[in-house]
């Protein structure tokens, strides 16, 4: 009981760093550059509006939710996941530092160690008796990371002045748009979660938002995108009920 104890206190006291990190990096902010202005200074097209990271704040009033619940409800699984709640929390900090100093190449690295520590928990609370109002935001949570994670790739390999294989950019949006889209079809199909692909809904629609009056293709991508996914979530609710 007293090692639970503990296991609570850290959790929270984890997750209260983290989200302390990432909001002094734009109060103050770190490198006198915010977030979101590192991203807008790389023009890549796999990036949505800026609204969309928005997103962040409900991420972490879910995972706050999470950290108060167990309090009330500790199960098994919230022990299994520990070691995993560290890596993704100490990574989550360390990715804002380096992606702040304009670390772009090295900032991969801990947004890789994320979404690892991510699929882990995902893995681990996929039980019929684990609760699923404290699974919801790690399902939330690493499908904007998966976003995140393509994104950071891209951003790292424009910097690098990577020709693409002579394919134009726009092309490579529209594939890693169509990455994103069979993850949300995939996820949703073979674990019946909706909030994964809801979160891949959003950031696509914030890519349409970003280019829509810009660029045809990728309107047209993220059109087709979203009626993918909405049709694969009707489609497995409706086999659910049925």
């Amino acid at each position: 009981m007293r090692k639970e104890i503990i296991l609570k206190i850290l959790i929270f006291l984890l997750l209260t760093t983290t989200i302390a990190v990432n909001a002094l990096a734009n109060i103050v902010p770190i490198n006198g550059i915010t977030t979101g202005e590192v991203s807008n200074a790389i023009p890549i097209y796999f990036v949505p509006s800026g609204y969309v990271f928005g997103i962040w704040g409900f991420i972490y009033i879910s995972l706050l939710f999470y950290a108060f619940y167990i309090f009330k409800d500790f199960q098994k699984e919230d022990k299994k996941i520990f070691p995993w709640f560290v890596i993704g929390s100490l990574s989550n900090s360390i990715w804002i530092v380096l992606w702040h100093y304009k670390f772009i190449y090295l900032s991969i690295l801990p947004m890789l160690l994320l979404l690892s520590s991510l699929i882990a928990i995902y893995n681990i609370t996929d039980t019929e008796e684990y609760s699923k109002l404290k699974r919801i935001p790690f399902q939330i949570y690493l499908g904007w990371i998966s976003v995140a994670t393509i994104a950071n790739i891209s951003g790292a390999l424009h910097i690098s002045q990577w020709n693409g294989f002579g394919i134009p950019e726009q092309i490579w949006a529209v594939i890693m748009i169509g990455i994103a889209t069979k993850l949300a079809i995939l996820v949703t199909s073979m674990k019946k979660d909706v909030f994964y692909s809801l979160v891949i809904i959003w950031a696509i629609i914030g890519i349409l938002v970003n280019f829509f009056s810009k660029s045809d293709l990728l309107t047209g991508a993220c059109l087709v995108s979203i009626m993918a996914i909405f049709m694969n979530i009707f489609t497995v609710i409706y086999i659910k009920k049925t």
